[in-house]
């Protein structure tokens, strides 16, 4: 798949992510399904994703881990689309 079209797909899911309302918005975890698949996460990562969105108390920081970590991939997408242009 081109480079683009990833950017464009993990942009889209980026929006999903932050939409997010709060602890116990059932499309939490779907989003973290969909994460799996998107990028071939592996168990571990998946399960950080989950503990860190499980409480009350820890989930507005999970959600903002999980936006940094799907924006990093955005620009780790965005920097190799740039070396294979160079």
């Amino acid at each position: 798949m081109e480079s683009s079209d990833n950017i464009s797909k993990m942009s889209s899911f980026l929006r999903k992510v932050k939409q997010l309302r709060g602890f116990g918005d059932m499309d939490s975890y779907s989003l973290v399904r969909e994460f799996k698949n998107l990028v071939n996460a592996s168990d571990g990562e998946i399960e950080n994703i989950i503990e860190n969105m499980a409480s009350p108390q820890t989930w507005n920081y999970g959600k903002n881990a999980f936006i940094q970590n799907v924006e990093n991939i955005i620009q780790d997408i965005a920097a190799e689309k740039m070396l294979e242009l160079s």
